[in-house]
Order: structure tokens, then sequence, then C-alpha cells
């Protein structure tokens, strides 16, 4: 069966072959007849029919400078000007310029060693190949130390005026009026006269008036009597005239307060018996307004509104005030008269100001706890963080510094070797300048552990337990109970409180940790005052491991400034902890200055199995 199957697949195999040979030749042949045309297709084709929005010069063509370009002027131009006129360029050149600078001093230790090392070069190494020599041997040693400062800041919104909106105001206009003559009331006496009057259209005094009056009928005659005055009016068939007794005239807009009588002159003058023809004759044309009629074009001056644009005011406001208080507000551009053309109409405006600027945010450069490094040629920045910021302009940060102290020993230089017959200069040799400091340090803070672990009695067990605090930052009659130095030489400062002072000299200790700041109180939905949070601990241990060990390694917050969460480590958590990371740095100095500390092996070593002990058992 085998056998059968293997001749099987030995037959199909050559079939298999040519059928595969064949297929191949024929894709090679309509690959080879298509591999020009994709590049035809895409030569003929129209970018603008094809692609929407297409465009063969955007805007963004006036930064390209080819492919062979090694720079380009427009954009850096363009670049140059938003840095030093747009408002996140200002920003940035204002932090750049009111940062401290953090100076490399010539007279830092590994710049003045290696600078003596290479005067003295010569001198040390001359005849070493033959001879033993004293020598003086000096070695760096770099040790960070972290601490916290506020660069200078001020934030502050603007308000600018300009004209905008708008409103009527009362105000003297002449305005010209006609009175036609459906307007006019008539009415006959059944004698000899006709009555007319009409409604004023305005309220105020008339300038001047003058009357039309038409019959269809040529060499009509009539006296008038009304403004006071008797007048004869001649009409060939239209008859205008000013009305001299209309000027002066004081009219109540909608009171029927010109009226006057019309009186045919053939009733005077004439045949008298005709009188109550005429008059009908007078009151059915000036009625039906067709074979007569009469108008009163009257031009007063009277009380109209005219449209003035109002002052209003636009704020530009980075951040959110509602949530900062304000410090301080200043004039920044006096106010006065000023023209503004509104549709085309110039008007003038007046403001006492036209922009104020509101500072919300102020703080001059605090060293804080870095002002010792800073002032030490030997440290130099290593990092920042910042701790808080606001609108991207960093309000607090904490600063890592690398600081280098120089280590001296003596040897013997043999034959190119350095030989310390005493063990003076092992420390230099072997990197370990500060090993006892570290393990000292850490011996500490295990027995500080232990201490805080055994006072709880198995109940809630942790350690490095610290206190939440607080200090107003920001509040009426401002004064700065946050400062982190100078509270000697401010006298503002005697409104703070007794915390706000003892935080003040927790920080100074370096026993605090900065949380976050917030607004404390609120009016009518504007912050009055704001401040800042902390954790605050015994020893400068505990804040060192819950600093380091907590945030850096645990990756556990502390809360918010409102809310600082100071809790104690568990005891899950120290198990957690690599104390071979935490720089004690800080701790260094209360050694040098003899501070008490557990200096018996023996109580170290009982400190250690006790804590054993708490951990295995569970902190019971």
């Amino acid at each position: 069966m085998k056998k059968q199957l293997l001749s099987g697949i030995l037959l199909l195999a050559p079939a298999v072959s040519v059928l595969a040979s064949t297929q191949y030749d024929e894709a090679a042949k309509y690959a080879s007849s298509m591999k020009s045309q994709g590049m035809d297709v895409m030569k003929g084709t129209d970018p603008v029919a094809t692609l929407p929005d297409y465009t063969a010069n955007p805007a963004e063509t006036g930064y390209y400078g080819g492919t062979t370009a090694t720079s380009n002027p427009v954009l850096e131009n363009a670049g140059n000007s938003e840095m030093h006129s747009g408002e996140a360029g200002k920003t940035i050149m204002e932090v750049i310029n009111n940062r401290p600078k953090d100076l490399i001093s010539t007279d830092a230790p590994f710049i003045s060693g290696s600078l003596d090392m290479e005067d003295k070069a010569e001198t040390i190494m001359s005849g070493t190949d033959t001879q033993c020599k004293d020598v003086n041997v000096d070695k760096t040693q770099i040790t960070n130390y972290t601490c916290e400062r506020t660069p200078a800041v001020e934030l502050a919104c603007t308000r600018t005026a300009g004209a905008g909106g708008g409103h009527y105001e009362p105000t003297t206009v002449v305005s010209t009026y006609t009175v036609t003559n459906d307007q006019f009331s008539y009415s006959y006496d059944g004698n000899k006269s006709v009555y007319f009057s009409f409604r004023a259209p305005a309220s105020g005094t008339v300038i001047s008036a003058s009357a039309t009056l038409h019959f269809n009928d040529r060499n009509m005659y009539y006296q008038m009597a009304w403004w006071g005055i008797n007048e004869s009016v001649s009409v060939n068939q239209n008859k205008t005239w000013e009305i001299p007794g209309a000027p002066g005239t004081i009219l109540n807009e909608g009171s029927a307060s010109v009226q006057g009588v019309i009186l045919n002159k053939n009733c005077l003058n004439g045949d008298q018996g005709r009188c109550q023809e005429y008059a009908r004759k007078t009151l059915n044309w000036l009625q039906g307004g067709a074979e007569g009629w009469m108008s009163v074009t009257l031009t007063m001056r009277v009380t109209g509104q005219k449209w003035v644009p109002d002052v209003v005011w636009s704020e530009n406001c980075p951040f959110d005030k509602n949530d900062q208080v304000l410090i301080n507000s200043v004039c920044t551009d006096p106010g006065g008269d000023r023209t503004f053309a509104v549709n085309g109409e110039n008007y003038i405006l007046h403001s006492d100001c036209w922009q104020y600027t509101d500072t919300y945010v102020s703080q001059s450069a605090d060293n804080g706890t870095c002002n010792d490094y800073m002032q030490n040629p030997a440290c130099t920045v290593g990092s920042t963080t910042c701790l808080d910021s606001l609108n991207g302009t960093c309000l607090r940060e904490q600063v890592v510094f690398s600081c280098e102290e120089k280590t001296s020993g003596s040897a013997q230089l043999c034959g190119g070797e350095l030989v310390c017959a005493d063990g003076s200069c092992d420390q230099l040799d072997d990197g370990k300048s500060n090993g006892f400091q570290s393990a000292v340090s850490g011996l500490a803070a295990l027995a500080a552990a232990g201490k805080d672990i055994a006072a709880l009695n198995g109940v809630n067990v942790s350690a490095f337990t610290g206190e939440g605090h607080s200090c107003r930052k920001a509040m009426a009659g401002f004064s700065n109970c946050c400062k982190d130095s100078g509270w000697g030489n401010d006298a503002g400062l005697a409104s703070c409180n007794t915390e706000e002072k003892a935080l003040a000299e927790a920080k100074k200790r370096k026993l605090s940790i900065y949380v976050g700041s917030y607004c404390a109180h609120k009016v009518l939905g504007v912050c009055v005052e704001k401040k800042e949070g902390y954790c605050q601990f015994d020893s400068k241990l505990a804040k060192i491991i819950q600093e380091q060990g907590r945030r850096g390694q645990l990756g556990i917050g502390f809360g918010s400034g409102s809310s600082p969460d100071c809790r104690g480590l568990t005891v899950a958590e120290l198990q957690h902890l690599d104390f071979k990371r935490i720089n004690f740095a800080d701790f260094y100095d209360d050694l040098e200055n003899g501070a008490t500390l557990p200096a018996d092996q023996e109580l170290l070593d009982r400190i250690e199995d006790q804590i054993a002990g708490k951990i295995t058992g569970g902190g019971q």
C-alpha cells in the first residue's frame, strides 16, 4: 500500500510541475505588460478632481525649503515672532527670565580638583618610575539632596474696555411732519363757517409751518382764522403759504391742539343769501378730498431717541479665577474720553479706566530648603519636578541637587602604583566614603519603624505616621503664611497663627511634604481664601521613608491639599520597600550634628529581630 501511494505521488509530481510552469509563464507575461501602467495612470491623474479640498499651493508651502534645505528662515521667523509676541511665548519667556539661576562655579570640587591635578601632573608623576614618593590623593564624592522652593511668579487677568452694544438716550432733534387732508376733521356750523382741526403729529415746539389749500374751482377766496391770526387766502386752484402765527407754538402729540375756521368771502362781501350754499360746498369738497383739500407741513423741535454705544468690558483670564484670590487690581490704561467708530459714525465714550490688571497669584522667589545648596558652589541642579502649577506655570518645585565634596588621603606613588600603607585612603579606592552614614541612617530608620509598630500593640499596625496641616497663602489683607523662609524679617507674618508658624519651622527642618493648594473659602462663587496642605512628620527619617518609599517606590499619593492623607506605612508596604534605594542624605546633617542615634550593636540587632517578628507574625 505504501509503495502504491509513493508511486502515485511520483507520477503526480511531473504533471504539477508542468501545470505550475505554464501558469507561472502566463502570470509573468501579464505582470510584465502591467509593470509600467501604474506610473502612467499616476502621471495622468488630476489631483484637483481626485483629492477633496486639494490645493497646489497651501499656506504651509511657505515653510518648506525643499529636500536639500538646511534651514528655513520663514518658519524660524514665525517661531521667533510667536515666542516674543504670542501669549504662550510671553509666558514661557517670563518663566525663563524669572527662574533663579543655577550656576556652576569653578570653585566646585570636581572643577577645582581637576585644574589642580592638571597643574601638578608633571610634578606628581616626575620620577615615579624609579622611586616612591609621598602624595596627597583627592577624591570627589557626589551626594544628592532633595529640597523644595518656589519660583517667582505673577499671574494676572486683564479687563479691557471698549465700545459695544448700546442704548437709546433722549435727545432734541429737528423733524419735519406733514399732516395730510385725511388727517383733518371738518364740520359745518349750519350757517357760514366750516371748522377744521388736526391732531399734533409729535410733541415739541413748532419752528415753522406752511399750509396748502387746493380747490378745483378757480378764484375762490377764503378767510381763515387759526394759529391766533386771521388770514385772507386767495386760492387759484393751489395755494401754499407760510403760516406766520405758527412758530413757537407748543404741541402735544395726539391732542387736537390745532383748530381753525374757514369762511368763504362771498359771505362777507357778496351774496349773503348764498353763504350757506358756499359753506356746504366747501365742507363737501374738503371732506371728499377730490375737488378740494388742504395739508400742513410742520418743522418742529422734538425730543427723540438717540442710539449710543455702551462701554463694555472684555476679560482675558488664562485660568479659572474663581479658584484664586484677587490680591491686587491696578489701572494699567488710564481713563478719559475716547472716540470710537461704530457703524460708520463716531461716538465719544468716557471711562474712568480703559484697562485693569487683576493679580491673582503673586509670589517672589523663595529658595526654601534649597537655599544652602543654591549658595554652595559645589552643588548643581540635577533635576526639577513641578509639584504645583497653574496655566502651565510652576508654582512650587522639587529640586535634586548634586553636591560634590572633596575627600583627601595620604599615600605613596611607587612606580605608577598608589600604595596606601595605613588604609586611610581605602574609602577613596572603593567609593564608599559615605557608607557608614548610609548604613547608620538605614538602621535608624528600622529602629524608628520598630518603635512605631511596637507602640501600636498590634492594632492597625503602621509606621512613620504624619499629621495633616495647612497654612493660608492668599486671603483678605494678604499675608503669605506659607512662606518657606524669611519669617524673622517679614513683619506682615505677625498675623499668622500658631499652627502656621509651627508648620514653617517643620518645613525649615525638612519634616513636611507638600500635598497641594486649594480654595478654602468662597463667597458667591468667588474664592476669598486659599490654603496649602502638608503632611508633617516627627522626624526626618519618617519624612524620607514616606516621600521616597510611599511616593517613589509604592506609587501611593498623599491625598489632596484640602485633605492630606498622612497615614503610616503598613507592614505589607514596609515589606515591599527597597531600603537600598532610599537616599538618606538629608539625614546626614543630623548625624554630623550629634543627634541621638541607636549606636549599640546589640540594641540594633534586637530591634531588627523585633521588626522581623512583627512582620512574620502579621503584626501580633
